[in-house]
């Protein structure tokens, strides 16, 4: 019998190199939501810096030229805030997303592996018949040739 081949797999090949780069974009993706969260992060510690320097520079008496110009910064602060939460909630549904794309395409690899074991496991079936058939025939052959041999006293 000939040897096993799965016949989809060159397909299974394509699909898994497509899965990976899938797998390749969605880590792209969680990584620049990382970088957004530290910026934002960022910011949370910026504009608690700012507060206490605020704070500390009011109780020692400080001009409303210098108020104005913390709350400026403050003002700034969120203002990037926003924009980092609109982009990162961008960013949570991109991810979303493509993390369903790699669950499908998953899925379809995970289809082939599974069809490639059940047809290996015919082939198996079908190599253990062939291999139990040339037995019997082996053995049939050899009963038959050997009661000729027992039947067989060279005498003629």
């Amino acid at each position: 019998m000939k040897k096993f081949n799965f016949t989809l797999q060159k397909m299974r090949e394509y699909k898994k190199q497509i899965l990976e780069g899938e797998k390749g974009y969605l880590m792209s993706l969680y990584s620049e939501y990382n970088q957004l969260e530290q910026r934002y992060d960022d910011l949370n510690t910026e504009m608690r810096d700012v507060c206490m320097a605020a704070s500390e520079d009011m109780k020692k008496g400080i001009s409303v030229r210098e108020i104005q110009v913390y709350e400026i910064k403050k003002s700034s602060i969120r203002r990037e805030q926003t924009q980092l939460r609109i982009q990162m909630n961008v960013m949570e549904s991109s991810i979303e997303k493509q993390r369903r794309i790699v669950v499908r395409m998953s899925q379809e690899v995970s289809g082939l592996d599974k069809l490639e074991e059940k047809q290996r496991a015919e082939y198996n079936y079908l190599v253990n018949k062939e291999n139990e058939q040339v037995i019997e025939e082996f053995l049939s052959f050899k009963m038959s040739r050997g009661s000729d041999d027992f039947y067989d006293t060279g005498e003629m």
